[in-house]
């Protein structure tokens, strides 16, 4: 039986036009507009799948607009080119409920369906993982940051299904006539709440995170803001919705009217998912350049007549030096989250900057005035015009060396908390020989936020933007001496 699958070119219909035979796939990418579906298209086909939905909201793609209208096109167009099969995808998590748009708009889809007359299946799946998901892909870089943010307190059950598994469901759902006119619930093997399926995506991707149970409203405003800033941000409100109230159902008619027997959520099949973290550091190299890095540090500090005129010239080589290596360079381009992520960082860093340089230090330091001093002593005799560009260079060079070389062949040897407090330390230790104490604990404090930053992003840019504009402001708009 030809076969036409309507969005196909999704990360389920993919799986999908591999699992049929004979099927053609139809979605934007191949010129079919599934809001307004050209019957002759569906001409000669026996079936129609439909997987076409979305996460959230852009311009004229609204939920009522996919989930619905478009359901309804596409019913109508399969009138007028006489196919009477329709299997119909939808989700486990739709229900009457205007309150959530996303739920509320596949259940009104399910009722189009329903009402077709039409020869239909609706399967609605739990959240579905695989290869190029929005589960996992989404899940891990959030895991890197070492703190996962919960919804609510994790409770909500979970039955996670394999997309092998959703793709072999609609191929059975197509020949099986005791699937007519049935909604048939597609889960995985096994329930589990939210929280313990974090906890096995973290260990199959030797990531532990600290779980905190987080408001649903707070994570819903939080959602709401990134839907709006990034394009393709790690949460919508409709996900935080659904997990809030878990994605499970029953198991017994997919088994028992498509024969359908789901593989489990476990730790072994998922590590086949994710991606090992990467051990990319040339430990030779590194360390050779971070020796070099940390006589030059203590020569600028200790010797050179000028520091900041120094330590211009020693790391502009070091930063070509490290930006030679693969790991370093690649961890490097810009990107607009990595920037984004940095701002974000320097505000809480630079208002606890302020509260411990304003009021803890002068009152409990008596000599921090004077070492203070000597920081902004640097800077004399050069314009603003030299001084800003020659820190960008500095910055940048510090956070190869020190975050893209050192935190990260800590990380690689010793784990990831051990690594961000190693390559901490070694920054701090490289400072000592300023003999200023003031500048050993912001190199250790700093650098403790900073190698956490590479370490939630692995990347340079977050580090570097909050290092920089940490710094300008520290330097030129609020000194502390």
């Amino acid at each position: 039986m030809r076969v036409a699958v309507v969005g196909g070119t999704g990360f389920i219909g993919r799986r999908v036009a591999q699992e049929l035979p004979d099927c053609v796939v139809l979605s934007r990418r191949t010129g079919f507009d599934a809001c307004r579906p050209d019957p002759g298209l569906l001409r000669g086909a026996g079936a129609v799948v439909n997987l076409a939905g979305i996460a959230r909201e852009r311009g004229a793609q609204t939920f009522e607009a996919v989930h619905v209208d478009l359901v309804r096109a596409l019913v109508a167009a399969m009138k007028a080119a006489r196919v009477a099969r329709l299997v119909h995808v939808s989700v486990v998590a739709a229900r009457p409920d205007p309150a959530r748009p996303y739920a509320d708009t596949k259940y009104q889809g399910e009722r189009v369906v329903r009402d077709s007359g039409l020869d239909w299946t609706i399967l609605r799946p739990s959240v579905v993982y695989g290869e190029g998901d929005d589960l996992l892909s989404k899940l891990v870089p959030m895991l890197r940051a070492g703190v996962f943010p919960l919804v609510g307190r994790g409770a909500a059950p979970m039955m996670p299904v394999d997309v092998a598994d959703v793709a072999r469901a609609v191929a059975l759902a197509i020949d099986r006539p005791e699937a007519l006119g049935q909604s048939i619930d597609v889960l995985g093997s096994g329930r589990l709440a939210y929280a313990d399926l974090v906890r096995v995506v973290a260990e199959a991707a030797e990531m532990p995170a600290l779980l905190v149970p987080t408001p649903p409203a707070l994570l819903r405003l939080g959602a709401a803001v990134l839907e709006r800033v990034l394009p393709d941000p790690p949460a919508t409100s409709a996900q935080v919705d659904m997990l809030t109230e878990g994605l499970a159902g029953d198991p017994a008619p997919a088994r028992d009217l498509l024969g359908l027997e789901p593989a489990a959520f476990s730790v072994d099949r998922i590590r086949r998912l994710v991606p090992a973290p990467a051990r990319d550091t040339p430990a030779v190299l590194a360390v050779a350049i971070l020796a070099i890095a940390a006589a030059c540090v203590a020569w600028t500090f200790r010797a050179a007549p000028r520091p900041w005129l120094a330590m211009t010239a020693t790391m502009t080589p070091l930063l070509l030096a490290s930006l030679a290596l693969p790991s370093v360079r690649r961890r490097a381009r810009p990107t607009l989250r990595g920037a984004a992520i940095g701002l974000a960082a320097a505000v809480p860093f630079f208002a606890g900057t302020l509260v411990a340089t304003r009021l803890v230090f002068p009152a409990v330091w008596p000599g921090f005035a004077a070492r203070a001093g000597t920081l902004y002593a640097w800077m004399d005799g050069y314009p603003i015009a030299f001084l800003l560009p020659t820190l960008a260079v500095i910055v940048a060079a510090e956070e190869a060396i020190w975050r893209g070389l050192a935190t990260r062949l800590s990380m690689e040897r010793l784990g990831r908390w051990p690594g961000v407090l190693a390559g901490a330390a070694i920054y701090a230790v490289a400072h000592v020989a300023t003999g200023n104490p003031l500048i050993v604990f912001a190199a250790a404090a700093a650098g403790l936020w900073w190698s956490w930053l590479h370490a939630a992003t692995d990347d340079l840019v977050a580090p570097f933007v909050c290092h920089f504009v940490w710094d300008v402001l520290l330097l030129f708009a609020f000194p502390i001496a």
